[in-house]
């Protein structure tokens, strides 16, 4: 089990040293509680059927003056089971995310393998669906007006299109500690969005995760985590902790560090932007199997750093249901005339 660590940290400290950040990807704070957005591997691997929806608004307030537009926000709906017979798992998202005149669609199945390793559990997955970009033409500023792209706006008032999309990934799983690594977009689909002048592209993401349970007492449990995302050119990473008292309420701190390229006439690199996140959560309404199967999250991100362009504050709220897979439910007694006198 230690070579499997080794694999998944050795590629981030690699990563951490050689590259910076930039947002294509939706982002999410409460990404400990989002494993299935991350990693097709996670399908099914917690071995209940669950059912989450998280809203993230960005830089709450931001309204542009001078042209139109709002602060990013997106949406996520997934839903992952555990399948029969050890078959592995399942799992499935919808993703809505606006960011600017971007309105991004993204509809993804995904199939994890599951393999008992020691104590935990590998998950190996692929996930595939489609990406959908569509761009309201009439938010943009232009300097040039006989720009070409501009002209193909002038007379498209909102265009859009739809690609096929493939992400890989693996997940280990078990009671004390998880990791997972991924990688997204492995097409790179290219959108035109019908013109000869544009050309955009879905760029590879790799995707790094992982955490451990720390038991204090018989009450509470510590859960330090860490998220790398990165395109190989540029970074985020988050890091921090969160404290669960009785296996019912939590609240944590998180730290998100992004690094973006300094001008081409300077040399280096620059930090770009600090958020300090912090976390609360309940879990409440056992279900017939004891277990808590409803959970309420939230998440504050507060803006330390290059807020020139941008408010300070972003919200996050989750709402999570877990029950019991179908096929795993007890099955109901047979009862026939033949045997029932037995029962009496």
């Amino acid at each position: 089990m230690k070579r499997v660590l080794l694999l998944l940290i050795l590629p981030s400290l690699f990563f951490v040293s050689n590259t910076v950040f930039g947002q294509q990807d939706a982002q999410f704070s409460q990404y400990m509680f989002n494993g299935l957005y991350l990693n097709p591997g996670y399908a099914g691997i917690e071995g209940v059927t669950r059912f989450s929806l998280i809203h993230r608004t960005q830089w709450l307030g931001y309204e542009p003056t001078e042209y139109k537009g709002t602060a990013p926000n997106s949406q996520i709906l997934t839903g992952s089971t555990k399948l029969p017979k050890n078959y592995g798992g399942a799992g499935v998202y919808f993703l809505f995310d606006r960011l600017g005149p971007i309105r991004n669609l993204d509809v993804q199945l995904s199939y994890s393998y599951h393999l008992k390793v020691k104590d935990g559990t590998l998950g190996i997955g692929l996930r595939g669906g489609f990406y959908s970009q569509k761009v309201n033409t009439d938010f943009y500023r232009v300097v040039d007006p006989s720009d070409p792209i501009y002209q193909y706006f002038q007379n498209n008032n909102s265009v859009s299109q739809l690609k096929a999309d493939l992400t890989g990934g693996v997940w280990y799983n078990t009671k004390k500690y998880y990791g997972g690594i991924s990688f997204t977009h492995i097409p790179q689909a290219k959108y035109s969005l019908g013109s000869d002048s544009i050309a955009s592209k879905l760029i590879n993401h790799m995707y790094i995760t992982g955490g451990y349970n720390f038991t204090l007492g018989t009450n509470i449990i510590i859960t330090p985590s860490a998220l790398i995302q990165t395109d190989l050119n540029e970074l985020t990473y988050l890091f921090g902790a969160l404290a669960t008292y009785n296996n019912k309420i939590w609240a944590g701190l998180n730290f998100r560090q992004s690094f973006a390229e300094r001008e081409a006439a300077k040399k280096g690199k620059t930090l770009s932007n600090d958020d300090i996140i912090l976390y609360v959560g309940i879990n409440v309404l056992k279900n017939k199997q004891g277990n808590d199967a409803l959970r309420l999250g939230y998440a504050f991100d507060f803006v330390t750093s290059g807020v020139n362009a941008k408010k300070r504050t972003s919200h996050e709220i989750m709402v999570s249901y877990m029950t019991p897979t179908p096929w795993a439910l007890p099955k109901p007694k047979v009862r026939t005339p033949r045997y029932r006198h037995e029962e009496n």
